[in-house]
């Protein structure tokens, strides 16, 4: 798995029609909110609440950090269900939106 942080890199994220560039950003939530996604944060990006839960369409977005295991185990995930707070966005990931 090789994580970009150059600008050419890109993930998606349905239902936005166009590639959104990666660029240095930290997690898929700072990505999504940096190109004005409607996606909710309340705790902020700190893994606490889900409301940044999305849904893996494609590509690898990594292991569950700790924080992110704990609630999916709490909530009864699914395996392509992920919190964009915790996952680095890597080239070519393609995630929706509930």
């Amino acid at each position: 798995m090789k994580w970009f942080q150059k600008s050419s890199a890109t993930i998606r994220i349905e239902p936005h029609p166009k590639p959104l560039k990666i660029g240095g950003k930290e997690t898929v939530l700072d990505v999504a909110l940096s190109n004005k996604l409607d996606i909710g944060h309340t705790c902020e990006g700190m893994g606490s609440c889900t409301t940044c839960r999305v849904f893996v369409l494609d590509g690898d977005a990594g292991p569950r950090t700790e924080i992110e295991q704990e609630r999916a185990d709490e909530r009864g995930f699914a395996d392509n269900e992920r919190l964009a707070c915790q996952i680095k966005p890597i080239e070519g990931l393609k995630l929706k939106l509930p």
